[in-house]
């Protein structure tokens, strides 16, 4: 029995029940910790129905059928960005005439609310028929051998996009014009978080390499072994990627590159790692790079094996996405 209905039945046996000690209502209430008027609701319904369920079709009445729903919802799908009071104005053309508080429900109850927008590159035909094959190519594929590599930038000053404050008691935050940057390579599998490379100044080829040699070798060997043919590095296509140094090293070290197709960081479930980091940043006091580096590593280092796991399974539906959105973007 749920709560809600054991305090209803408690008030009945202790004030109506012929077994119970005929409290007062007010004994009652103070007993249940409840009000007054809440005993004597139900010691009521219990004498005229004989229990304490709630009555049917209880609250206020729908004011708009299904089809009037379809319509507003197809409404905000056509035009995203419509204010409430311009769709409440189309809608009155329509011959639906609601309030305001009416089309919050039912976007509501459409799990549709007014969200930010994904932005993403236009991708050219050249890059959705690649997307596309390569999602095909490896829907079914085993990513428990492959290592997920990536790189990006962290700044030091950054800001919360949005806090809890009062309308005259706003929160201030400084922020600086150059604030502090570092940059970072990482890498996982689904065993868990390799090493983590945080450095400033510009990722050539030659750094790249003593990358591979310093961090991802020694995660490598940790999760996979010293035979480095049990496991498959994935990598983007940035340039220093691709450079002869680079390519010659890898080849040296027989090491195997999954190929990846251009534009697809949505593919690459490193890129939820950084932005998880990113938002764990905000809003902490890290003025200097001593301070920004430690705490990037801080957080990397409490990163979960299960969340490596998790996002090393979420491939497979990542493919699925890119298939079902025709090699377009995904949500990912």
């Amino acid at each position: 029995m749920s709560v809600k209905y054991l305090k209803r039945y408690e008030a009945v046996f202790l004030v109506y029940h012929s077994k119970g000690p005929k409290l007062t209502y007010k004994s009652a209430a103070k007993h249940i910790k409840k009000s007054e008027s809440f005993v004597k609701k139900w010691v009521k319904r219990f004498s005229e129905v004989g229990n304490v369920d709630d009555l049917p079709e209880r609250g206020s009445s729908r004011v708009t059928t299904e089809q009037e729903d379809r319509a507003i919802i197809r409404l905000f799908q056509n035009t995203p960005g419509l204010s409430l009071r311009t769709a409440q104005l189309k809608l009155r053309k329509k011959g639906i005439d609601i309030s305001l508080n009416t089309i919050r429900s039912r976007m509501s109850e459409n799990d549709i609310s007014f969200r930010s927008t994904l932005k993403k590159p236009l991708l050219s035909e050249k890059h959705v028929e690649k997307r596309l094959n390569w999602a095909k190519e490896n829907l079914d594929r085993d990513w428990s051998n492959v290592i997920f590599t990536d790189e990006s930038s962290f700044w030091a000053w950054s800001s919360l996009s949005k806090a809890w404050t009062s309308k005259h008691n706003r929160l201030l935050q400084r922020t600086v014009k150059h604030p502090v940057k570092v940059n970072v390579w990482g890498c996982f599998c689904q065993s868990g978080f390799g090493c983590l490379f945080v450095f400033t100044g510009i990722l050539n080829a030659e750094r790249m390499c003593k990358i591979y040699q310093k961090c991802l070798m020694r995660s490598a060997k940790k999760f996979f072994g010293s035979d480095t043919t049990t496991w498959v590095l994935q990598e983007d296509n940035d340039p220093k990627h691709r450079s002869k140094l680079c390519s010659e090293w890898k080849r040296q070290n027989n090491i195997i590159t999954m190929a990846w197709p251009a534009m697809s960081p949505d593919a690459n479930p490193i890129e939820n790692v950084w932005s998880y980091i990113k938002m764990q940043l905000r809003g902490r006091p890290v003025f200097t790079e001593k301070q920004l580096r430690y705490q990037i590593r801080k957080i990397w280092r409490s990163l979960p094996s299960e969340y490596a796991e998790n996002l090393v399974k979420s491939m497979n539906k990542r493919c699925e996405a890119i298939i079902n959105n025709n090699g377009d973007w995904t949500n990912y």
